[in-house]
């Protein structure tokens, strides 16, 4: 069987989430050819997609063909000869510049579909979707990312899951807001809560649970694999937090998300349909720069809620 290479290496689980339509897409076009990505172990791929109909083949260029540490050369020579070895007969590189296109062309690779050379300040979310219905000759495709796992409920109506987490202090959101937020929620309807934060917002995961109040349901995943947080994801009804990780996977997942966006542009997430920005009041944008999280009030955040909440449980 002929082979496909994708190589997209920025290192975010969103990024990932971003870019899976475009390689989904280039799968289905090509449906009699082995699809293998090269990106980065942050991205954590080979357990996000461990069930993915279509990327057949993961490869992380930091651990399994080198090491971040190692010289220009020794990177180049490296991923040549692997890329070499295996033979594809086309590459879709998802990259501005001229080096792993070089790499390809000196590998062997027969075609070459691949970004610019210079690169732009460009919407990351419009770039993938225009390149790739240039790259295959279309006019639309499902820009949805869409994720796979296995044994696991669909959308229990129950479940919130609350995303606290973030990669910065920016992108942060007062945990006594948080803390509000589910308060208000409680006093609805009793929804189970599960906070979705990575080992590192343990401390604050423990503060929200010891002071939502003793008659709420509510748990934390983060000590949770990569595996059991998906399962619980996937069994819940709406994903309400940072823009996060775990937005991007909720929104694979098909779960409805709310996302506090004040430090990051929204570009971010026009990708999907299920992602619903919320932005503090006065912003028609919001850029790396805004830093305007604090300005986001809980309770616009509350109104909107209950109003998804009120249609749809």
């Amino acid at each position: 069987m002929k082979k496909i290479l994708i190589l997209q290496t920025r290192p975010g689980i969103g990024d990932l989430c971003i870019f899976l339509s475009a390689m989904h897409e280039i799968a289905k076009k090509n449906p009699e050819k082995e699809i293998t990505l090269i990106t980065a172990t942050r991205t954590k791929a080979d357990e996000i997609l461990e069930n993915d109909p279509y990327i057949k083949k993961i490869i992380f260029l930091d651990k399994d063909i080198y090491n971040y540490k190692e010289g220009f050369f020794s990177k180049f020579f490296k991923l040549k000869k692997f890329i070499s070895q295996e033979n594809f007969s086309k590459a879709f590189i998802m990259h501005y510049g001229i080096r792993y296109r070089s790499i390809c062309k000196i590998a062997g690779v027969g075609e070459i579909f691949s970004y610019p050379i210079f690169k732009k300040k460009d919407n990351i979310s419009k770039k993938i979707y225009d390149q790739t219905r240039e790259w295959l000759k279309i006019n639309s495709y499902n820009r949805n990312a869409n994720l796979k796992i296995s044994n696991s409920n669909t959308n229990n109506k129950k479940n919130i899951i609350i995303g606290i987490g973030s990669s910065g202090l920016s992108r942060r959101w007062e945990l006594k807001k948080f803390i509000n937020v589910i308060k208000f929620l409680n006093s609805k309807n009793q929804f189970n809560f599960i906070i979705a934060a990575g080992k590192n917002e343990e401390n604050d995961s423990n503060e929200i649970i010891s002071n939502v109040g003793e008659n709420i349901n509510i748990s934390s995943m983060c000590n949770d694999s990569i595996g059991e947080a998906l399962k619980k994801i996937k069994n819940s009804f709406i994903y309400f937090g940072t823009d996060s990780a775990f937005m991007h996977l909720s929104a694979g997942l098909k779960v409805k998300s709310f996302a506090l966006f004040g430090d990051t542009p929204t570009n971010y997430a026009e990708y999907s349909d299920l992602i619903k920005p919320i932005l503090p009041d006065g912003f028609n944008e919001i850029g790396h720069d805004s830093n305007a999280m604090h300005l986001i009030d809980e309770s616009k955040v509350c109104n909107i809620l209950e109003k998804y909440l009120s249609e749809s449980v």
